[in-house]
């Protein structure tokens, strides 16, 4: 009897949906800047029916209740969120410096497969001039584009710069839904449910939660990828909504920086030569080959050709090197000034274990990290996890007794499993496998944000220690399960504490905002002139002023909205 297809489940008719909204959105800006043509109010509009049309013809014997209610949801996520997230702010500096800067171009009408940014604003009045001498441009104009494309839609649709941040609660919804679905083929419903909120709770995901940062984006993709690929099966027949979505993460995850074209080309490989070499006796092996060839191909070229040709095709044309300008000899060497000092001289294991059992703190170049005992939290880590990359031991105060733990559970259980279940280790060995070689290519492992995909190791840890009650089911074996999920959940929920921190604060700025808005003639000094994010943000609220050059004596000033901007007092 033929397993059941988690796809064909109502929650992953909606995780489709959503899929098919950021593929269409994806492939119809790139298929017509090709064109020169760029309207992005009917890409939203096509890219929002299209996937409803698609439910509703593959679901012809689907209840119209379901089909109301698959839809709904699907519409609230689509229209609705997005206009919540106008009230939330990204104060970062890379948010405010490159991110923003790019979605406002593109939202504009730039086009970055024929126009460089600085020729584009000599004719355009809706984008701020950036300046001869910074760089934003350099990284926007080479660097690949998935969620400025998907967050310019977005700006487009809502009017607020802010609002395109919601891409990652949208991708963390999409995570939850596949994520039970998958648990619920091996565990009850209370322990999938569980374990697909602990996966939720990625350290890096959640620092980042408020921002336009893509490494928590690329911690969820990773998992999605992984479970997708998961759902293959070979000898049957393609199944059109897994590839679907499949296409569409890919192409997520390809273009939201480089090394999200190194990961989601690891796991890739690691599933496809799987396939082929488990079904190499088959006798119908040739046409598995030719199936599963053809559809990765179709895959990484919509992801790399079609969406990714403004940033690897073009580089490529521009400077023969598709991964400019991090990579070649032209370079430009973001990380070394980034790190300790003392690790330049370090290898990529000492960096790892050094930064793994330091405290969690934001140490700069001529400042080295402090080794603490795994199990010891100090005050003044929780207060660096307002920084949403933190340098050192970013996944929080307690990742290295988490990663210790979970080094311990992990050997014996995995024996364990491999006695009883021989043919299900692929579950365990697989997705360590794209874990480990993705972090030691992607070479900054000692840096958090880089490995988002590592948080796995403890979710996996877990998933074990549940799983391998059905063979040992001890009083033992209980305890150290609920005290991981506390240790878990304790260190997740430093960066909640954060979270909800920030939050709060938003309100603070949205009167302060409020408050600019009725001020005559205001005056703001900034030593930060290029983070235009920041101005964009006050555009999209009515707030008219003026930066002045001089300083402004502190008995004549107010700080608002961010204290990089310095406001005058108007008496």
């Amino acid at each position: 009897m033929k397993e059941k297809s988690i796809m064909k489940s109502e929650s992953m008719k909606l995780f489709t949906m959503l899929s098919g909204y950021f593929l269409s959105v994806l492939l119809l800006y790139s298929v017509l800047q090709f064109i020169k043509i760029q309207n992005l109010a009917i890409i939203q509009i096509l890219s929002i029916i299209i996937p409803i049309i698609f439910y509703l013809i593959l679901n012809k014997k689907v209840s119209i209740k379901k089909e109301i209610i698959t839809i709904s949801f699907y519409l609230f996520i689509l229209l609705i969120i997005p206009f919540i997230y106008n009230k939330t702010y990204d104060l970062t500096i890379d948010g405010n410096s490159y991110h923003k800067t790019a979605i406002a171009f593109i939202k504009s009408g730039w086009n970055p497969m024929y126009e460089s940014m600085r020729s584009y604003q000599k004719h355009s009045d809706e984008v701020i001039k950036i300046e001869k001498q910074y760089k934003v441009d350099l990284w926007v104009e080479h660097y690949p584009k998935a969620t400025w494309i998907i967050a310019a839609t977005m700006y487009n649709m809502t009017g607020s710069i802010e609002s395109g941040k919601c891409i990652t609660l949208i991708l963390s919804i999409m995570l939850m839904i596949i994520s039970y679905n998958c648990l619920s083929k091996i565990l009850d419903k209370k322990w999938s449910m569980i374990i697909s909120i602990i996966i939720l709770l990625n350290p890096i995901v959640l620092a980042q939660f408020y921002t336009y940062y893509v490494d928590g984006i690329m911690g969820i993709v990773f998992i999605i990828e992984l479970l997708l690929l998961m759902q293959i099966k070979p000898k049957e027949k393609i199944d059109k909504r897994l590839w679907l979505s499949i296409t569409s993460i890919c192409a997520i995850c390809v273009n939201l920086k480089y090394t999200g074209l190194l990961c989601s080309g690891v796991i890739a490989a690691v599933y496809y030569f799987y396939y082929l070499i488990v079904n190499r006796k088959d006798k119908e092996f040739l046409n598995i080959f030719k199936r599963l060839t053809l559809s990765f191909i179709i895959v990484f070229v919509s992801a790399i050709f079609i969406v990714g040709a403004n940033s690897y095709i073009k580089n490529t044309i521009d400077h023969h090197n598709p991964l400019y300008p991090l990579i070649g000899k032209d370079k430009v060497d973001i990380i070394s000034t980034m790190q300790p000092k003392s690790f330049n001289k370090k290898s990529k294991i000492e960096k790892f274990i050094i930064s793994t059992f330091s405290k969690t703190e934001n140490v700069t170049y001529e400042e080295e990290p402090t080794l603490k005992i795994p199990l010891r939290v100090y005050r003044s880590e929780i207060e660096e996890l307002y920084i949403p990359d933190v340098r050192i031991a970013g996944f929080g105060p307690w990742s290295a007794f988490l990663f210790i733990l979970s080094i311990i559970i992990l050997i014996p259980l995995s024996v364990l499993l491999m006695k009883k279940e021989k043919e299900n280790t692929k579950y365990l060995v697989l997705p360590l496998l794209c874990i480990i070689l993705s972090s030691i290519l992607v070479g900054e492992s000692w840096w958090a944000r880089y490995i988002p995909q590592v948080y796995l190791i403890p979710v996996g840890a877990l998933l074990l220690l549940i799983y391998s009650r059905k063979y040992y089911d001890k009083l033992i074996l209980r305890i150290i399960t609920y005290g991981f999920i506390l240790v878990l959940i304790l260190n997740s929920g430093c960066f909640l504490y954060v979270d909800y921190k920030t939050l709060d604060s938003f309100k603070e700025i949205t009167n302060d905002i409020n408050e600019m808005k009725e001020i005559d003639n205001l005056e703001l000094r900034t030593n930060y002139l290029d983070l235009y994010g920041y101005f964009y943000t006050l555009n999209d609220n009515d707030v008219e002023y003026v930066v002045i050059k001089e300083d402004i004596p502190d008995d004549e000033s107010v700080f608002m909205y961010s204290w990089r901007l310095e406001v005058k007092k108007n008496d």
